[in-house]
C-alpha cells in the first residue's frame, strides 16, 4: 500500500512536472510526432542537484515503442528501478523506484544530445542532468 500512495503522487507530480515543462503526457494520439525508438538507450551519467548539493550516478535506458525502462544507481539512493516510463516527442517521465530511499520521480527532455529536467524526491524539487556514459568520463 506504501508504494501505491508513494507512486499515486509521484505519478501526479510527474504529469504536472511535465506541464511546466510544456510537454504533453504520452497519448494514443496517432498523429502526435514520435521520439526516435532507440534515441536514449544505454548507459547515461547522471547529476542530480537539489538544494546546492550534487549527486552524480548512472542511468540506463531502453525503449519499447513509448515505454521505458531503465535504471539508476548512486552512492546516495543505491539502485532504483524506473516505473511507469514514458518516452514520447523527445520527452522522458517516470518514477524511480528503491529499497532503501525514497522514490524519485523525474520528467525531462532530450536537447542537444542532452537529457535535463527536473525531480522531485524527499520533499524536495531539483535538477538533474544526464550524457551519454561514452562521452562523459
Amino acid at each position: 500500500m506504501k508504494h501505491l500512495k508513494v507512486l499515486l503522487i509521484a505519478t501526479t507530480w510527474a504529469l504536472s512536472c511535465a506541464a511546466a515543462l510544456g510537454q504533453n503526457a504520452p497519448t494514443q494520439n496517432k498523429t502526435a510526432q514520435k521520439a526516435t525508438p532507440g534515441l536514449i538507450t544505454g548507459r547515461w551519467t547522471v547529476t542530480f542537484t537539489v538544494q546546492g548539493q550534487t549527486v552524480s550516478g548512472e542511468m540506463t535506458f531502453r525503449t519499447r515503442g513509448e515505454k521505458l525502462d531503465g535504471n539508476v544507481e548512486t552512492k546516495h539512493t543505491g539502485r532504483g528501478t524506473l516505473q511507469g516510463g514514458a518516452w514520447s516527442q523527445d520527452k522522458i517521465s517516470g518514477i524511480y523506484v528503491f529499497e532503501s530511499h525514497q522514490a524519485i520521480a523525474i520528467a525531462g527532455e532530450l536537447r542537444e544530445g542532452k537529457l535535463a529536467g527536473v525531480f522531485r524526491t524527499e520533499g524536495l524539487d531539483g535538477k538533474w542532468e544526464a550524457l551519454p556514459a561514452s562521452t562523459h568520463p
